[in-house]
């Protein structure tokens, strides 16, 4: 039986330490750690807090979702979309504009990136 990507805690543990390995490559380019630290949180929370207020247009939202180490939070979106069915599919409603796997996906590229940097 398979159990559904938002109930699994080892995915978490997983994009944690993900992130965690994109801060130490981003420490070794910038050779600050606490520039580093500034670097991720800008690259990896701002954006899905800046996804959350109405003011902000959707798109730009889906966007800064979709191309930012936050994507990855779509591996924690609480059920898939169903493209037939009409519903509020938005980042406050906690759906985001990547499949899960994808959005993992851009986190990996961005951590591969940092990683051959230096």
């Amino acid at each position: 039986m398979r159990q559904p990507l938002a109930g699994n805690g080892s995915i978490t543990v997983r994009t944690a330490a993900l992130a965690a390995v994109l801060t130490l490559a981003i420490a070794i380019v910038v050779r600050r750690s606490a520039t580093a630290i500034l670097i991720v949180i800008v690259l990896v929370v701002i954006p899905d807090v800046l996804s959350a207020p109405p003011g902000i247009p959707t798109g730009l939202t889906e966007w800064l979702l979709r191309i930012t180490p936050a994507a990855a939070f779509a591996l924690q979106q609480p059920a898939p979309q169903y493209y037939q069915v009409q519903a509020n599919y938005i980042p406050p409603s906690g759906y985001y504009p990547l499949a899960p796997w994808a959005g993992f996906a851009v986190l990996c590229g961005w951590t591969a990136l940092a990683l051959g940097a230096p």
